[in-house]
């Protein structure tokens, strides 16, 4: 990758690694990532939905990707259906988790996605590496505060929404403007939790990956990015990429795009490992611990919980998943009746979450 081998690229590059260690860099993942052999997997969505469910949309608008429906029941019915479609697309399976397995490893302490998907927290789990999942729903729903993200405790945070939850899920213009009104109003309760703010004020880098910088979520990015800066202008000078163009760099708020995205990861992985900024992975864990996995992001602990149990034979393992499952159902009757705090429950969620995947090495 001669292009990348410059002194101005030396440079570049020294500034990223500086900005991982001190943790004020941030990588920012869009819809283009993922793709099914040449065709992203939105595009295969979209087209799914549009045969499957054709009774139910009135209108598709290609530009922004959202969808006009009937009503409000055949929103739902969509809404089910592009769950399913998730599920059914795994990275073990047409979904190639190459590009997720190098990005979990980088040592960025915040991922922030665009994409409803788990599948880096999905391979992040699959080999062995610690993290925290959240995600956005917009809507008026308190917004839930997450742990600070650490190098040793990454945040993946999805910004639109989450499979596990359809609600939550951006679809059409109605939650595009939910979306914006939620994320853009400054209030505590509705915004983005604080710990992810504070995180995004002192980010020095931010790296896009994935992403079509003409689609309106490459706008709210860099609306929400500005902080403060509001009244900044972004110029897009589109002679200066390709239609296509995914990968491209935002540094204090000016834009450098660079149009070879796999030559530039290629080498930004290089070095990082040269540089000690990759994790440690261990081996792919086993079919059953990827599917208790599942049912974790899933948020059905007390199916992970119930199918971990039947799985072992091992006594200590099962005494330990014993009172795991006592804490669960503690913490849920506490919640029931609003007895814990809201950031407390999520502290007692995650020591749960953390016991169970250190007893799944052993199941």
């Amino acid at each position: 990758m001669p292009k990348f081998n410059t002194p101005e690229w030396d440079k570049k590059f020294r500034s990223i690694f500086a900005d991982i260690r001190q943790n004020k860099c941030v990588v920012l993942v869009g819809p283009e990532i993922v793709k099914i052999g040449k065709y992203p997997l939105r595009d295969i969505l979209r087209d799914q939905l549009n045969k499957s469910n054709d009774a139910d949309i009135a209108h598709y608008y290609k530009r922004d990707g959202f969808f006009l429906f009937r009503d409000k029941i055949a929103k739902e019915d969509v809404q089910r259906e592009v769950i399913l479609f998730y599920q059914d697309h795994q990275t073990e399976t047409d979904v190639e988790e190459n590009i997720f397995k190098q990005l979990v490893q980088l040592k960025t302490h915040l991922i922030l996605s665009i994409n409803p998907d788990n599948f880096l927290s999905d391979v992040a789990y699959k080999y062995g590496i610690k993290h925290r999942f959240a995600f956005f729903q917009h809507g008026g729903e308190a917004v839930s505060e997450v742990e600070e993200p650490t190098t040793e405790m990454p945040l993946f945070y999805n910004l639109c929404g989450a499979i596990c939850r359809d609600d939550s899920l951006v679809l059409d213009y109605d939650d595009l403007f939910s979306l914006l009104s939620s994320l853009l109003n400054g209030s505590p309760e509705r915004g983005l939790p604080k710990k992810v703010r504070t995180t995004l004020q002192t980010t020095k880098h931010f790296l896009f990956i994935g992403f079509d910088f003409d689609k309106w979520y490459s706008q709210l990015l860099l609306r929400l990015l500005s902080g403060e800066k509001a009244i900044r202008k972004f110029a897009i000078d589109h002679s200066e990429k390709e239609e296509n163009t995914t990968t491209f760099l935002v540094k204090q708020f000016g834009i450098e795009f660079i149009d070879d995205e796999a030559a530039f990861l290629m080498e930004l992985f290089r070095q990082c490992k040269v540089q000690g900024l990759m994790r440690d992975i261990i081996e792919a864990q086993t079919p059953d611990a990827v599917r208790v996995i599942r049912h974790i992001q899933n948020g059905e602990m007390l199916k992970a919980l119930t199918y971990s149990y039947e799985q072992t034979k091992n006594k200590e393992i099962k005494n330990t998943l014993t009172i795991l499952l006592n804490q669960f159902n503690n913490l849920q009757e506490q919640q029931r009746k609003g007895t814990i705090d809201s950031r407390d429950a999520i502290v007692q969620w995650n020591k749960i979450t953390d016991a169970l995947l250190e007893s799944l090495k052993m199941i």
